[in-house]
């Protein structure tokens, strides 16, 4: 099984489905594709929450709660559109709702992840609902009282990473708007260099000085279970990309 994540960008427009879908096609192996919000769907839902709880402040747990109940939304309604459009392409798929699976504690908008139950619960429903693809969120997941949690934002690496680890997976790809990971942002330097090959600590250490690669929980369950990572481009999928490992 292979783990493929799509960010907002890769679906933010009936174009990039369309172009995702194509992607999909051509992978023979069994996929779990984690999708997150469309565009900057987030971003509207965050401000939709601040007009209704206009007091709030960051202490306010009411607030962080309610926060994730309303932003949670946008993944949830993108992955049933991408899972509808697959399969009128033809390419069936079984959606899944990862908030009754990827088991949470009620830290709002920062949820700490129990990996012993979430991973029985998702084996437990991959047995019970087989599949060749599945079409699942990322960024969040829930508590055991069936409220919905996230994981941070840009949380939606983390959440393929923690699939990969709970399920053996055999890779993770990351569908991004650039080729690669460079040695430095590309738009600010000139002559950053696209790099072909790295370790999880080199890329890490990337991510602790500021590059935004992937999410930085990503790298921790991969290595546990030496599960290589892909960075590569969602616009040109025949490209090499990243290798992380």
């Amino acid at each position: 099984m292979k783990i493929y994540k799509f960010g907002g960008a890769s679906v933010k427009n009936a174009e990039r489905i369309r172009h995702l879908a194509d992607i999909i096609a051509r992978e023979k192996d069994d996929l779990i594709i984690v999708v997150s919000a469309m565009g900057k769907t987030t971003n509207q839902l965050e401000e939709f929450t601040q007009m209704l709880y206009p007091d709030a402040t960051y202490e306010d747990k009411d607030y962080d709660r309610l926060y994730d109940q309303v932003v949670s939304t946008g993944e949830l309604q993108s992955t049933r559109i991408v899972s509808a459009y697959l399969n009128h392409a033809g390419i069936t798929n079984h959606w899944m709702d990862i908030t009754a699976l990827l088991r949470t504690d009620d830290t709002f908008r920062e949820a700490k992840v129990d990996k012993a139950v979430s991973q029985k619960q998702i084996k437990d429903y991959l047995n019970q609902h087989p599949a060749h693809i599945y079409v699942t969120q990322g960024f969040i997941g829930g508590t055991q009282d069936g409220f919905r949690t996230t994981l941070g934002r840009e949380g939606s690496d983390y959440t393929a990473a923690l699939l990969a680890y709970m399920l053996d997976a055999d890779s993770v790809t990351l569908w991004k708007d650039v080729r690669g990971v460079y040695s430095a942002d590309p738009r600010k330097v000139k002559d950053a260099e696209l790099i072909r090959e790295m370790t999880y600590q080199e890329a890490a250490a990337l991510v602790e000085k500021g590059a935004q690669i992937v999410h930085k929980k990503t790298f921790q369950p991969l290595m546990e279970k030496q599960i290589p990572l892909y960075v590569k481009p969602f616009l040109h999928p025949e490209e090499q990309g990243t290798l992380i490992h």
